[in-house]
Parts: structure tokens; sequence; C-alpha cells
């Protein structure tokens, strides 16, 4: 289990109300220039100093229980400021969930789909710190056995950005069909109660979308791709990460599209920008785009100021300016700037055939 103290001085705190969150070098400037340029470089350097940090997320935590040690974190969700659901590996690949929480009541449970479900005490009774590191031990509800969780200290505040949505490639000949579901799908429906029947269940995007993704394009150079969001896809949780994995889906030549059960927000909808394509097919297509909520943009705040507030020299918007300009063209920018203008960072807005139409957003809508 690796340190993670140095994500302190070279990661931001994740916003996850907006999909771009970032800090402003300069706030004392009050003029507004028109657009920003699109002047920022994206170097595999920046990119490998990025996914060191990431590692050293995915690295931070083990699980001793049944005589397995799962110390590999494959996907996270946020359910609140103090619970966060885990998706841990062993070397034998066997996957485990963790419920990790703070509460006060100081339960955590583990689950394994049609295996395990259980119980445990994790409050301050049976935590104990050593250096950089907490150690849970406690004894499970239900069958008894000990179980024993260590983790960074600091992790928790930033295992939820490491994100939910599985990626799956389906091979017919030279086509490749890549497809999204959500990793807590069997937590939710039998610890939550909840389901997509119920209500919109959005998984995150993160370091583990891009590791994904990365995979599946180095096993399939040369084939023809299509990553089709079949599910709904929210904000992504890690906007520097999230860049490097729309302009993978563009140098690659990825075609995007929104199935009917499917949607992208915010980050989601950065990802659905970078496609070569972009294809939309509509949940009903006896009603206005806007109204299937299929495709939807916003502002973004970085705690303490809004996106507008803060100057476009900021090289957070040079950042967001260059990707849109690299993945869309020309009018990739005002593009850019329309979802800022678009809704609050706290609210949506869903792109309507005007919106498409006049930034060259949608290619085809089925």
């Amino acid at each position: 289990m690796k340190k993670v103290n140095t994500l302190l001085l070279t990661m931001p705190l994740i916003i996850l109300a907006g999909c771009n969150s970032s800090s402003s070098k300069d706030s004392s400037v009050k003029v507004q220039s028109a657009k920003p340029v699109a002047d920022y470089t994206f170097t595999n350097a920046a990119l490998v100093e990025l996914m060191e940090d990431r590692e050293q997320i995915l690295e931070s935590m083990a699980i001793n229980f049944n005589g397995n040690t799962y110390d590999q974190m494959k996907f996270a969700e946020g359910l609140d400021e103090s619970t966060t659901v885990i998706q841990l590996e062993d070397n034998m690949s066997n996957r485990l969930d963790l419920l990790l929480s703070s509460n006060d009541d100081g339960t955590c449970a583990i689950y394994k789909e049609s295996e395990i479900l259980d119980f445990f005490n994790c409050d301050d009774s049976v935590r104990s710190v050593s250096g950089e590191n907490t150690l849970i031990q406690s004894t499970t509800q239900n069958s008894g056995q000990p179980i024993q969780v260590e983790f960074n200290s600091d992790a928790p505040e930033y295992i939820p950005s490491i994100g939910s949505t599985i990626l799956t490639a389906t091979q017919n000949g030279n086509r490749i069909d890549i497809t999204t579901s959500f990793a807590f799908k069997a937590f939710y429906r039998d610890l939550l109660k909840v389901t997509d029947a119920d209500e919109r269940i959005h998984s995150t995007l993160g370091v583990t979308t891009f590791l994904q993704l990365s995979d599946i394009v180095q096993k399939y150079t040369g084939s023809d791709m299509t990553l089709r969001f079949t599910t709904h896809i929210g904000g992504s949780a890690d906007d520097d990460i999230n860049m490097y994995t729309g302009l993978m889906i563009h140098n690659h030549q990825i075609t995007t599209m929104v199935t009917a059960t499917g949607s992208v927000f915010s980050g989601g909808t950065d990802l659905f920008a970078a496609g070569k394509v972009r294809i939309l097919e509509r949940a009903d297509d006896s009603v206005a785009i806007e109204a299937n909520k299929q495709i939807g943009v916003h502002s973004w705040s970085n705690g303490q100021q809004s996106a507008k507030e803060i100057p476009y020299t900021d090289e957070s918007h040079r950042k967001q300016a260059t990707f849109f300009n690299t993945v869309m063209g020309d009018k990739g920018i005002d593009f850019y700037v329309f979802t800022l203008d678009s809704a609050p960072f706290d609210g949506e807005h869903w792109v309507t055939k005007a919106d498409s139409d006049k930034y060259d957003f949608i290619t085809t809508i089925q």
C-alpha cells in the first residue's frame, strides 16, 4: 500500500458539482476577454506525472478478509461527503465491494454479488492510526469473521475521484463496440435498494476510465471503434485525466454515440464531444431532443468562484479551450463558452437541436 501524502500538493480538491474544477491563479483581474485562447500544450510528460499521482490513490487501500487480500482499487463512487463505495481486487482477480463510512454510527459493509453481504463496526473504537495510515480491525456481524481495512489516512478524500464507469469492448470483425456500465449496479440494488427503474443512476469518470480505454485502444489499434454511452454518465471527478481520455478518443478517431438507453452530462459530454462522429439515438423520437435529457452541459466552479468569474487567461480555461478546439475544430472554443453560459455549476442545460446546429455538435440524430 503506497502513500498519498504528495497528493495534497499536486491534486486539487474535487468539486463534484461542476465538471471542470480547477484553481484560479489571479482573482484580481476584473476584465474578462471575449473568449479563452487555445494555447495550452498537453504533453506526455504531464500525463505521466498525473498518472503517477493517481496510481498512488489506486494502491492506497487494502482489505484482509477470509484469507484474501484485496489491495488494488478498481472503481469508487462517493455516496455522500462521509460515505464511499469502493471496489477492490486481489491477485486472483477476485473483487469485493467495500462501503466505507466515517459517520457517527460507524457501520461499514462488504459485498460481493450473490456471495457476500455483511456489516461490521468501523467507528473510532476499532480504528488506530500509525504514521500516515489508518487501520480498522473488526469482526463481521453475520459471519463473525475478522476483517482488517488499512488505508492512507488522506486517501478517502481522493478515492471517489477514480471513477465508477466500466468500459467493455466487443469485437465483430474489424468493428469494436465499447459499451458503458455502472460498477456498483448490484450494490445499489441490493444494499441501497435503488435501480435505474427508480431513478437515473449516474456513474462518474476518472482515472479508471482512462486506463480502461487505453487498454482497449492498444489491443484494437487500427480497428473501427465506437464508444456507446449505453448508461447514464455523469460528470468527471478528475478533469485533468478526463481531458486526456477525450484526446485519446479524438486521436484514435473513435465514434461516440449516446444510445436510447443512455445519457451524458458534464464531463461525460466532454467525452462525447471528442468523437470523430457524434451520434445521438433518441430515447423518444416523438419529443424534442432536450426533453429526453440525454446530452447535458453546465458551468463549473473551483469552490470559491464560478468559471465566468475566473479570467479566461487562467490555465483552467486555456486547457478547456485547447481541448475543445482540438476535438471540435473552429467551433470548439465557442461551444466551451456556451457551456459556461448554459447553466450554473450546480444546474443543468440539456442540449437542443438549435444548440447542436449552432456549434456543429451532434453529427447525426437518429
